[in-house]
């Protein structure tokens, strides 16, 4: 209902209505509050749907289900400004859904190599920013992945400070 859709894939399952309107709400006071933000593979998509977009419920295409692929970022991107690069390798994937109608204030800021949206942000906020993949699963071994976890915590005690 909440993404413009009635559910149709056999491969949705497991959220409710209730989780999605938690996440929804906490996305919208988070945005509200100017909270620094790294919306990861669901959280990107919730972030979507919350500011009024879409999603694809299958993307049909197995290259982002369980695998590593690359991500070109938009140069001078709040992304690619956090890695250092507007190139990210081991890009862990593990989705089957993917924007469908990019919600008015957000903008795409990354691709995969098959065109598919893979990152995005919201202009005028401070750092809010969603990604499709799960940096956690090669920041260890790829420092540009841990970045954007260094940048969410530099943003955050930044934003602490200016508020205390």
């Amino acid at each position: 209902r909440r993404y413009g859709q009635e559910a149709t894939d056999e491969n949705l399952y497991g959220i409710t209505e209730i989780h999605d309107e938690l996440d929804i709400a906490v996305c919208l006071a988070a945005i509200e509050l100017d909270l620094p933000m790294l919306a990861l593979c669901r959280g990107m998509q919730v972030l979507n749907v919350a500011l009024g977009g879409t999603l694809q419920q299958d993307i049909g295409n197995s290259d982002h289900w369980m695998r590593e692929h690359t991500v070109d970022l938009t140069a001078g991107s709040l992304l690619a400004e956090a890695c250092g690069t507007t190139h990210l390798e081991h890009c862990h994937s593990v989705h089957h859904q993917g924007i469908g109608r990019l919600a008015e204030p957000l903008v795409a800021c990354g691709w995969a190599t098959d065109g598919q949206m893979e990152a995005v942000e919201l202009p005028g906020a401070t750092w809010i920013v969603g990604a499709q993949w799960h940096p956690e699963d090669t920041a260890s071994r790829t420092p540009q992945q841990q970045a954007l976890y260094d940048e969410l915590v530099r943003r955050a005690a930044a934003r602490a400070a200016a508020t205390a």
